[in-house]
């Protein structure tokens, strides 16, 4: 079944799915910098091309997050707890 779905998925979807984290961001800014040129899409509205990449952006990094063996994982810490100058 995944080979049939790869078959109908755009180029774009292919480049976002094997694009590093670079090229992603530098194709972002690409299509921003044009965005920009054409008036910002005549209402504000990001591209949809530029809306996916962001998306795929934030789904890499929330990931590459819950993996960072240095976060703290403790539900009752807050961030300010670490830098205290007066701590308990």
């Amino acid at each position: 079944m995944g080979l049939f779905r790869n078959l109908f998925k755009s180029s774009f979807e292919n480049w976002i799915e094997s694009a590093s984290d670079e090229e992603l961001s530098d194709g972002y800014e690409e299509r921003r910098q044009q965005w920009m040129k054409d008036g910002f899409g005549g209402n504000g509205e990001k591209t949809p091309e530029m809306k996916r990449i962001n998306s795929e952006m934030s789904k890499r990094t929330a990931e590459k997050w819950e993996k960072d063996p240095k976060r703290n994982t403790d539900p009752n810490f807050r961030w300010t707890d670490a830098n205290r100058w007066d701590k308990d």
